[in-house]
């Protein structure tokens, strides 16, 4: 029996893995994680980082809306990367409404994400909202 912390380590390098260019491990890190716990939702936010750093944008939304979703479905984290896909395919609208909510999680990695992404759109938004700058 594979022990939780030994699982905590497996993601960890598996989130390394991805974080530096090692997709490859690291898809085969988190499908190891799926198969010794295939009802935690651990691997699939895993491998929808993975599609992230890939700029495979759908393909993370597709994984934490179909896998991840069916599991837990309130589970904030997994909102969170949702939030985040969405941002990232320029779907901002969508990405503020799953983003919102989880400012007041009980969970701090998810409400700390949440706010940093709210802000990234609001930056963004205020970039583009603002009038051009005269020439000098």
């Amino acid at each position: 029996m594979v022990t939780v912390e030994t699982l905590r380590l497996l993601a960890d390098i598996g989130f390394m893995a991805t974080s530096n260019g090692m997709s490859a491990q690291a898809k085969s890190i988190f499908k190891a994680i799926g198969q010794i716990r295939p009802n935690s939702v651990l691997p699939h936010i895993g491998m929808a980082l993975n599609h992230l750093n890939l700029n495979q944008f759908q393909d993370a939304l597709d994984v934490l809306e179909k896998k991840a979703l069916k599991i837990e479905p309130d589970n904030p984290t997994v909102r969170a990367f949702i939030g985040m896909s969405l941002m990232l395919m320029g779907r901002n609208s969508e990405s503020e409404k799953f983003l919102t909510p989880l400012t007041e999680s009980d969970d701090p990695l998810a409400a700390n994400l949440a706010e940093n992404l709210l802000q990234e759109l609001k930056h963004h938004a205020d970039k583009k909202s603002a009038p051009p700058k005269a020439p000098h």
